[in-house]
């Protein structure tokens, strides 16, 4: 647990020393460096102190977003078992949650990585408290609107899907989901809390005990009750709701009272200075709905070249999440780490730790592509029986290089995003993400997978990969011409 320590004077008094590159926001060695200058000391300690706060703060991390991961997995497993009318129902039904829901939470959610951790680095502590309540707030506000079309699923999909009896299981999963709603969208904003003030494993440790809860209950409601899809349902919505009451929990007994610095209770403030907040949930959730719209868009488009193909892709989609959970984890660290420093004005140290990160998610990239490459087939055996479902294994299979270069460009844009979340910059990455992917990226996918070239899978994943690294160019140079400095200047205006 990484949690910020003070001089027992400071403690007793109340007061919060100034940062330093030397504190232990750092998590700095304990060897002694008196007897070096300052320069020396930052050579001594940069690289060895910043790759261990890197691991402490993206392990639980990349085991908490594949825990979470895993639910809709079990979501499929029991669809799958209960008959294909009812996996068709299920899979529209995630698919409408992640587009009308999750995904529009967890980039409000992004807000707070950098807000929170701003005022954490710039010993505002119970301005966390405060950024949480407006996140409470607002995310409760925008959950009307999206309850709404979740109950009124059935008349929406009729739009789109003609069979009356999948539509109907899908209005029924929908809207039993609804009561897992608050909970799913509060524990995003509640773990940040922690995660703000260096703990991340709680959120982990959280997630090991809703998992199995999860898996259970959904199992029991659905075939020891009797309720198919709609027990299903009910199992995530009840866990959903488990989960920020167990946070809470934690955080009121002894075991959390270390938190408590953070929180300075329920205050009027909460209702005043919201455009901040408001401005990066919008962007935050604006670059999740179009990175994931995008990849939908291409993914409809594969039912054009058959089932066969529509099959491959599902699961080089599904190899591709696992692989990109471990990234995206370390960039959730990143950004409060760069927040971190932003907020107490170490801008130097947080160049030079963006520099360092750079390199390890290159690394990370390249050791992911490496892993699908040369385990392609192991990973594709685990999906898919070679014998039964030959053609769609040797699509996947030719297809396999591709995804895995895909790896590090993936990879490279999650140090990026993570980046500019810790400066606040959000906005640049949704219109960056947006023009790229809707101008450039989505089209000559198209283009090559369906069009003249006729790449097929090949060309779809070319396409994406093309407009990523776009992407990656943009957001590089506007990292590298930004004034770091106005990015201070600007924390105190949000708190």
């Amino acid at each position: 647990m990484h949690t910020p320590q003070q001089p027992p004077d400071a403690r007793e008094e109340g007061h919060i020393c100034p940062p330093t590159e030397h504190t232990p926001l750092l998590a700095e060695s304990s060897k002694p460096t008196s007897g070096l200058r300052k320069e020396d000391q930052n050579a001594h300690y940069d690289w060895v102190a910043e790759l261990r706060l890197l691991a402490q703060y993206s392990l639980p991390l990349i085991a908490t977003y594949l825990l979470q991961y895993t639910w809709s997995i079990i979501t499929t497993f029991v669809a799958g078992h209960l008959g294909p009318d009812d996996l068709a129902a299920a899979s529209m039904g995630m698919t409408t949650m992640a587009i009308a829901g999750f995904a529009i939470f967890e980039g409000m959610a992004t807000a707070l990585d950098t807000l929170c951790s701003q005022a954490y680095g710039s010993n505002n502590l119970t301005g966390v408290g405060v950024h949480v309540q407006r996140m409470l707030v607002l995310m409760a506000i925008v959950s009307i609107p999206l309850a709404t079309i979740w109950a009124a699923s059935p008349k929406i999909l009729s739009l789109f899907v003609d069979q009356e009896h999948v539509i109907a299981k899908t209005g029924a999963f929908l809207r039993v989901s609804i009561l897992g709603m608050p909970g799913y969208a509060s524990f995003e904003a509640l773990k940040r809390f922690l995660q703000a003030q260096g703990n991340f494993s709680i959120a982990m440790a959280i997630l090991l005990i809703c998992t199995p809860v999860n898996a259970f209950t959904s199992w029991f409601f659905a075939f020891q009750l009797g309720m198919g899809l709609s027990g299903a349902a009910l199992g995530i919505a009840l866990t959903n709701t488990l989960r920020p009451l167990l946070l809470i929990l934690y955080c009121v007994t002894p075991f959390g009272r270390w938190s408590h610095k953070c929180w300075g209770g329920f205050s009027r403030t909460v209702w005043t200075n919201w455009k901040p907040i408001v401005k990066l949930s919008f962007a935050g959730s604006a670059v999740n709905l179009a990175e994931w719209g995008s990849f939908q868009i291409v993914g409809f488009s594969t039912s054009r070249l058959g089932t066969n193909h529509l099959a491959a892709q599902s699961v080089l989609v599904t190899v591709s999440m696992v692989t990109w959970h471990i990234p995206f984890s370390m960039s959730v660290g990143i950004s409060t780490r760069i927040g971190h420093l932003i907020g107490a004005g170490l801008v130097s140290t947080a160049r030079r730790a963006a520099t360092l990160y750079c390199i390890a998610f290159t690394l990370i990239g390249c050791i992911n592509c490496f892993t699908l490459y040369f385990l392609q087939h192991s990973i594709l055996n685990f999906f898919l029986e070679e014998n039964n479902t030959r053609v769609v294994y040797q699509l996947a299979a030719s297809t396999m290089v591709v995804v895995s270069l895909y790896q590090i460009i993936d990879a490279f844009i999650c140090w990026t995003n993570g980046i500019l979340r810790g400066l606040g910059r959000q906005s640049v990455a949704a219109c960056v993400v947006i023009a790229v992917n809707y101008c450039a990226a989505v089209p000559l996918a198209l283009w090559l997978e369906l069009g003249t070239p006729g790449f097929a899978l090949n060309g779809a994943w070319l396409g994406i990969a093309s407009g990523m690294i776009i992407i990656a160019i943009i957001e590089c140079f506007y990292i590298k011409l930004l004034d770091w400095d106005r990015c201070v200047g600007r924390v105190q205006k949000a708190l």
